[in-house]
This record gives structure tokens, sequence and C-alpha cells, in this order.
């Protein structure tokens, strides 16, 4: 979760581990820039069925991730276009994301503390 994000990031070894195939990205000419402003390439772009499950309150959601080859201690990066679309509230110290499921229902996800440091 990066608050400060306009895009949602798919590192490549999370795109190797769910078994996808480089025939199922769409081309991407750019690269991205971080905060140190080095390049990156972007390896290509996929929309993906995600679901973000709280207990017995789950939301699934399609949405359009940039696969980039480099280090990640993450699985994914959601950027704040696809936290708002959500409905979500990061809270860091609790290492969770809050979610609307309904109009009237909200889940919560909690992160590994430990995997999160």
């Amino acid at each position: 979760m990066d608050q400060g994000s306009l895009i949602d990031i798919l590192p490549y070894f999370t795109f190797e581990k769910m078994q996808l195939t480089e025939t199922s990205l769409s081309p991407c000419n750019r690269d991205l820039v971080g905060f140190s402003r080095k390049r990156v390439n972007v390896q290509g772009s996929i929309w993906l069925r995600t679901m973000f499950d709280s207990q017995s309150k789950a939301k699934m959601t399609d949405m359009h991730y940039l696969v980039i080859d480099v280090p990640s201690h993450y699985h994914m990066v959601l950027g704040q276009p696809s936290l708002n679309n959500l409905g979500a509230v990061v809270s860091t110290p609790h290492v969770a994301l809050e979610f609307l499921v309904s109009e009237i229902e909200v889940g919560v996800v909690h992160a590994d503390q430990k995997q999160a440091h």
C-alpha cells in the first residue's frame, strides 16, 4: 500500500509465482521513475481480478497492474487511485487495510508485521 503512488505494481516474482505467462502481458512502452530518479523498465501491464478478503467479508475487483522486474519485499503495491476506488483506509501502525465491502460493511486485512518490516 503506497499512498503516494499513482499506479498499481506487480513485481515480476509475484507474476511468476502466480504462474502467469509473458503472453498474458500487454506491451507497455514506458519506464517508471522512483523518488531516487532511477528508471525502471516496465515488463508489461495486466488486468487481474483481485480479491481483498477479510474472513467472511470479501471484495473482488478488476485491477490494472504494471509488471516490473525489481527486488521487492511486497507481493504487490496498490496506488492511491485503487485505494480510493476500494474506499480503503490504510493504517500504517496496525499494518492494516480497511475497505468497503458494501454501503454498511467494512472489511479489514492485516499484514504480517514481521514481513512488513
